[in-house]
Formats: C-alpha cells, structure tokens, sequence
C-alpha cells in the first residue's frame, strides 16, 4: 500500500468521529490525494462534486487555509 509521505496525513482508523460532519477533507484513496466528504447516508466516503463513493481511503488530513 502506498502511503503518503506528507506531514498532518493520519491513518483513516485514526479519524476523530467529529471530522465526519460532511466537511470536505483531503483523503488518501489507493495512489493518490482526493477531495472527499463522508456521507451519513451512505455510510462511506464520497466525491462533493460526482458523488461516486470511494472504494479504497486509506488516509486523511485536514485541509488547511494558506497562511
């Protein structure tokens, strides 16, 4: 499994339950960094924009304004 190497990136088991209030996030999906928000619904992952689920989040970090 590929893990991103950039700090603030956290395991997605390590997700604290209050990050799952539909917020976008970045999250780490097989290879790459993706734009997500986790949907009640759904129960999982999704894309805001197509609102495919992602099959494979393996990591998060916030996404954090420049300074």
């Amino acid at each position: 499994m590929a893990m991103p190497s950039s700090s603030g990136w956290h395991l997605i088991s390590e997700l604290p339950a209050d990050r799952k209030d539909g917020r976008k996030m970045l999250l780490w999906e097989e290879d790459q960094p993706v734009i997500g928000r986790w949907d009640p619904d759904r129960q999982d992952w999704e894309d805001p924009e197509s609102m495919q689920v992602f099959e494979e989040i393996t990591c998060w970090a916030d996404i954090v304004p420049p300074q």
